[in-house]
């Protein structure tokens, strides 16, 4: 692992074993929540991981997790937070 940001969409195990292995040593991990699977949470993905970051505002993580936002909605929060 070599990364400083990582961004996730739905996934399984592997997602979520990865996800927390960067979350442990300090990177930053942006889910795509609305796409459910390890991104949503499943799979022992990091709960740290799933709280809003400083550098995001309240209004892109939530586009980042709901499934009522059009996708061009969530892909333009998701290219501010990162």
């Amino acid at each position: 692992m070599i990364g400083d940001i990582y961004i996730t969409v739905e996934g399984g195990p592997g997602v979520s074993q990865e996800a927390s292995t960067a979350h442990a040593r300090g990177a930053a991990v942006v889910p795509v929540m609305r796409t459910g699977g390890a991104s949503s949470g499943d799979f022992d993905f990091p709960q740290g991981a799933l709280q809003k970051p400083r550098y995001s505002t309240e209004e892109q993580w939530a586009l980042l997790a709901s499934r009522d936002a059009s996708v061009e909605e969530s892909a333009a929060a998701l290219a501010a937070v990162v």
